[in-house]
C-alpha cells in the first residue's frame, strides 16, 4: 500500500508541483572508492578543501570531527580535506538562519537530526543546489543503487513544490511503525504484588501504590518516581503521553489524521483534556515527576538512566544509555484498545545539502558517496570496525554486519546518527545483521500493531502534502504560536487543573489564531492525495 501511495505521489509531484562494504560473501557490493572520489586535478593533488557543517544531537559528545579515525581515512580515500562546523542542535535554527543571511556558506550541509527547510532556501531563495536524479545518478553510485533496489522511490518524499530535489537522502530502514513505546517497572509490580493494569484507572492505582509502598524495596518510601517525563521534552513530552487517551498526535503539529481521513486539531478534543485532567491528578499527588514542567530532556535522561523509575515512554530500551537495572526491570506497557499512537513511515528525509555558492557539486557529490561506502558507512555510524571498546561493528560468519556498539561510549569517535546514512529495506536487510536494539524496536511495534492501536493513516503524510511555499510559510509561523499557547497552558493545567472556565478560555484562544483555517489547508492538501 505504501509502495502504490509513493509512486503515485512521485507522478503528483511532477503534475502539481508538490514540496523529510560488504565483505565477499555478502549480497550487494557498492562501488570502490576509487569510483566514488572526484577526478579534478584539485583531488589528485589533495588540495580540495570542502566546508561542512554538521547538525549534531544536543545530548552527543563527540572527539573533534577531524581527528575520527574513519573521518580521516575519508578524507585520505577520497583526497579532500574536511573543514567541519558543528553545531548541536538547540544552536541549529539560529546559526543557520544567520549563516544564510551571511552570504559565507559552507560548501555541504549534512544535518539529519536537525533540519533544513528547503522550501524556504531552496525553492524560495534559491541558495541550495537541486539535487535530482539525473546528477545523483552520475557521481552517487551507492546512492543511487541503493534507491533503485526498491520497488518503490524511497527519496520521493524529498520533492519539494517546484518538483526538485534539494537533498540527499537519510534513511534508516528498521521495519517499524511508531516512535515511543510505555514501560512499566515490572520488579516494582512483583515487590509489591500487583498485576499489569489494563487501563488508565488501574495504571492511575499501580502509580499511587508505587508512590506510597516502597517499590524498590530500600528503606525510602519517597525516593520512587511513579511516571517520569517533560513538557516540550520530545520522546519523553506531553506529545507521548496522549496517545494513551487515544490522541495520535504529530510529532511536530498539534494534529492528526484520523481513520477517515480527516485532520483533527488536537488541543480542543475532549480526549486532550481528558489527558489534562489526569496528568493534574498525577502532579497534585506526587505521582508524576515534581520538576515535570521545568526539567530539559537531559535531566530526564538522568533520571531513566538512574533505574528509580516506575513507568515511562521510550524509542526502546537497549542501547538507550539506561542503567542495567532498567533493561532488567521494565518491560513493554501495552494499552487497551481506547489508545491510539501515531504511525510512521519508513522514507527518506533530508540528510544532506549543497549550497548556491559550491564551486565543487561533483566531489562533493562523491564525498557524499564515499561517505555511503558500506564500510565506511557503518564506521561513522557505530565506530570502528572490531573495536573492543564497546563500539563499532563486525563481519558475523555469513559476512553480513553485526553491530558491536552498546551505546554506552560516554565521548564518541565517530559521527553517530548524526553521519549520513542511507540504508532502505533491501539494502540493509541484505547487508546487515539487525542488533538487538533494532530487533527490539521492531518487536514492540508488531506489538502495538497487533494491539489495533497504532493509528491507520501517518501523520507523515503532513510532510509529502502538496503545499506552496506561501502556504508553508503561513502555518509555520502559525504552527509557532500554536505551540506556544499549548505548552504554556498544558503547563497551566498540569499544575492547577481543569475547570469548564480555563478549558473555555483556551479553546477559544485558537478560535483568535483561525485554527479552523488552518487545519483546512492541510485538509484540502491530505483530500487530494492517495492514502491507503
Amino acid at each position: 500500500m505504501k509502495k502504490r501511495f509513493l509512486a503515485i505521489l512521485l507522478s503528483a509531484t511532477m503534475i502539481m508541483g508538490i514540496v523529510s562494504g560488504c565483505g565477499a560473501d555478502t549480497e550487494v557490493e557498492d562501488a570502490t572508492v576509487s569510483e566514488n572520489t572526484g577526478d579534478s586535478e584539485s583531488v589528485e593533488n589533495g588540495n580540495l578543501t570542502l566546508k561542512v557543517m554538521l547538525g549534531i544531537r544536543d545530548v552527543d559528545s563527540l572527539i573533534d570531527i577531524s581527528e575520527m579515525p574513519a573521518v580521516q581515512r575519508l578524507e585520505e580515500q577520497t583526497g579532500i580535506n574536511i573543514e567541519w562546523e558543528v553545531v548541536k542542535g538547540s544552536d541549529w535554527e539560529t546559526k543557520l538562519n544567520l549563516m544564510f543571511a551571511s552570504g559565507d556558506y559552507p560548501d555541504i550541509i549534512i544535518a539529519n537530526t536537525v533540519s533544513v527547510d528547503y522550501e524556504e532556501y531552496g525553492v524560495t531563495q534559491g541558495l541550495l543546489q537541486t539535487l535530482n536524479d539525473d546528477l545523483t545518478s552520475q557521481y552517487m553510485p551507492n546512492y543511487t543503487a541503493r534507491r533503485e533496489a526498491e520497488d518503490a522511490d524511497p527519496t520521493t518524499s524529498l520533492v519539494a513544490s517546484d518538483g526538485n530535489k534539494y537533498a540527499i537522502g537519510y534513511l534508516v530502514g528498521q521495519n517499524i511503525n511508531t516512535n515511543q513505546h510505555y514501560f512499566i517497572n515490572n520488579t516494582w509490580l512483583d515487590n509489591l504484588g500487583l498485576e499489569t493494569p489494563t487501563n488508565v484507572d488501574e495504571l492511575t492505582n499501580v502509580l499511587r501504590t508505587f508512590k506510597s509502598e516502597d517499590a524498590d524495596g530500600d528503606g525510602d518510601a519517597a525516593n520512587e518516581i511513579p511516571l517520569e517525563m517533560g513538557l516540550d521534552t520530545g520522546f519523553y513530552g506531553i506529545r507521548y503521553i496522549l496517545p494513551m487517551f487515544g490522541v495520535p498526535v504529530d510529532s511536530d503539529r498539534w494534529i492528526y489524521i484520523d481513520d477517515n481521513k480527516n485532520v483533527v486539531f488536537a488541543p480542543t478534543t475532549d480526549n486532550f483534556r481528558q489527558c489534562m485532567e489526569w496528568l493534574h491528578t498525577c502532579y497534585e499527588e506526587g505521582l508524576v515527576d515534581a520538576e515535570v514542567i521545568s526539567q530539559d530532556i537531559n535531566t530526564i535522561e538522568t533520571k531513566l538512566k538512574a533505574g528509580n523509575v516506575g513507568f515511562f515512554a521510550a524509542w526502546r530500551l537497549i542501547a538507550m544509555g539506561f542503567d542495567d537495572s532498567v533493561m532488567k526491570t521494565c518491560t513493554l506497557y501495552t494499552p487497551d484498545s481506547s489508545a491510539k499512537f501515531a504511525r510512521i513511515l519508513e522514507v527518506a528525509k533530508g540528510g544532506a545539502y549543497l549550497t548556491a555558492t559550491n564551486e565543487h557539486v561533483e566531489d562533493s557529490l562523491r564525498l557524499l558517496d564515499a561517505m555511503l561506502d558500506t564500510e565506511m558507512m557503518f564506521s561513522l555510524y557505530y565506530g570502528e570496525k572490531d573495536a573492543t571498546d564497546g563500539t563499532g561493528w563486525t563481519y558475523n560468519e555469513n559476512g553480513k554486519i553485526d553491530s558491536l556498539n552498546d551505546g554506552t561510549a560516554d565521548v564518541k569517535n565517530y559521527i553517530d546518527c548524526n553521519t549520513m546514512f542511507f540504508a532502505p529495506a533491501t539494502y540493509i536487510y541484505d547487508n546487515f545483521n539487525m542488533p538487538a536494539q533494532r530487533v527490539e524496536k521492531t518487536e514492540y511495534c508488531r506489538t502495538y500493531d497487533e494491539a489495533g492501536i497504532i493509528q491507520k493513516y501517518s501523520n507523515d503524510y503532513f510532510k509529502f502534502a502538496p503545499l506552496t511555499s506561501e502556504q508553508l510559510q503561513s502555518i509555520t509561523l502559525k504552527e509557532t504560536d500554536i505551540n506556544n499557547a499549548v505548552i504554556e497552558n498544558v503547563a497551566s493545567f498540569i499544575t492547577n487543573g481543569v475547570t469548564d472556565q480555563t478549558w473555555n478560555q483556551f479553546v477559544a484562544i485558537f478560535d483568535g489564531m483561525d485554527t479552523d483555517s488552518y487545519v483546512q489547508i492541510y485538509q484540502d492538501a491530505i483530500n487530494t492525495m492517495d492514502m491507503e
